[in-house]
Parts: structure tokens; sequence; C-alpha cells
């Protein structure tokens, strides 16, 4: 290998170069063309690059929240061996732009007040935490901040877990469809003051019965969720995170649902 002359480090070590997008950087070392070390002003990232990236000012600053504005992805590998994202990345970026993308917020208002906690905007902490949850990499289950505690609007460590599709669907609503009444609850056509009762299970609807009042009827509707919560949760209770059982055995449905 050629050696360096002394007089092309002294040229660049200690000097300032600036980045496109990811501020100033200098140089700290200068071992080959396409081995110069750097460190970016504004975060403190070192990191490698070649001298003709350093010119073109395409360095990336990996400590920057580059993605959605507030999502760090550090030095984690985002990519597999066939080029595809990572289980844990295609998760977080998921994640964040339920939160933090335009397009999604304003397409859904179910996640117009989300938002994700400082550690889980740092890709190398949420990737950590993902491989130590119960759960995390089967088929089929997915991340939930819903469940732990009853209308939070915070992803987090101590907010979030792993459960399996069944468990989720059981609290999917369908706000499109629920009309002007209670949860599990819709007028009788053509019969004056008569409110049915209804519930999904298993993909199949099923009548609980005709009651007087809107209040009566979501009672039925209350009873018969609450005992499939419980039911569902039993069925996957040595396989779930233990604060998703407890959860899940103490649901209640109330009317403002």
């Amino acid at each position: 290998m050629k050696k360096v002359d002394e007089s092309t480090k002294i040229k660049y070590v200690g000097k300032v170069f600036s980045t496109n997008f990811c501020g100033d950087l200098v140089v700290l070392e200068y071992h080959r063309h396409n081995h110069v070390v750097v460190k970016f002003l504004e975060t403190g990232y070192i990191t490698t690059v070649s001298m003709g990236n350093l010119r073109k000012g395409i360095c990336r600053d990996k400590l920057l929240p580059m993605v959605f504005g507030v999502g760090i992805v550090g030095d984690e590998i985002t990519r597999n061996s066939t080029g595809t994202h990572t289980k844990e990345y295609a998760l977080w970026v998921n994640m964040l732009s339920r939160c933090y993308n335009v397009k999604v917020k304003n397409k859904s208002q179910k996640y117009s007040t989300c938002k994700v906690s400082e550690n889980f905007k740092y890709f190398p902490y949420f990737k950590e935490w993902c491989n130590n949850q119960i759960g995390f990499g089967n088929e089929g289950w997915q991340l939930d901040k819903d469940i732990l505690i009853k209308g939070n609007v915070l992803y987090s460590e101590h907010t979030c877990t792993f459960i399996p599709q069944e468990i989720n669907k059981l609290f999917t609503m369908r706000e499109s469809k629920r009309g002007d009444y209670p949860l599990g609850v819709h007028k009788v056509v053509r019969v004056k003051e008569q409110y049915q009762a209804q519930f999904w299970k298993d993909g199949k609807l099923q009548y609980l019965g005709q009651f007087d009042t809107p209040e009566q009827s979501f009672l039925a509707y209350k009873q018969q969720k609450e005992l499939r919560v419980k039911e569902v949760a039993n069925k996957w209770k040595d396989q779930i995170d233990v604060r998703a059982y407890n959860a899940l055995m103490n649901y209640q449905v109330e009317i403002t649902d």
C-alpha cells in the first residue's frame, strides 16, 4: 500500500468541510483517499468517508433526526443480506410514520395525537428493546400501544407490547360503521324505540337481542365483549407478555369508547 505523504495529512487534518444536509464536519485523520476519519460538529458523530464524497458534501451524520424529522438511525444496520429492510427497522419506520408523517396523520384520525418517546426515536435503542420482547418476530404478531394503558397515545417501552393478530382484532374500531350509538348498538329499522345489541365473534355477527334503550343494548354488548376478551386472553396466556395478559383480564368496555 502506498504510504501517504505527511504533507497530505497536514493539508487535510483539522480542516472543516460543509455537507449538503448535515452541517459542518472536521477531518480528524487522513489515512488514504478513501479512508478519511471525520467528526460532525453538531452531534460529535465520527465516521469514515472518502475524499470524493467529502468534497461533494454528501457525508451523512447518523446522529441527526433524519427519519420524518425525529428518528435517529445511528450506526445500526437497516438492511439484511437480501437488501430489504430488517424487521426492526421496518417496524420502527412504520411507527414513526404513523406519528410524524403528515400524509398518514391526515388520512387516519386515530393517529392524529400519537407520539413516540425519546428513547424509541433512537433506532439502536428500539432495536434492542424489540429483541428483548416476548413475541417479537412471531408470524402475524403486531406492536401494540393501546392494551397496556387504555387510551394511550405514546409509543414507548412502558406502553408497548407485541400481541398476536387475534388479540389486536378485538380492539379494532370501525368508526365509519358505528353511527350515532354506543359500541355494539344499532337502531332497529321500522321499529320505534327499539335497539339491537350485536357482537362480532370469529368473523361472524352475533345478535344479542333487542332492548328499549341504547344503554340497555350497550350493557348486553359490554358483557359479551368483556367475556370474549378474557376468553382470548386465556387462550394466549402462556405466550404473551404477562403485562398484556393482566391488562386484558382487567379490560372494561366503556360507553364512551
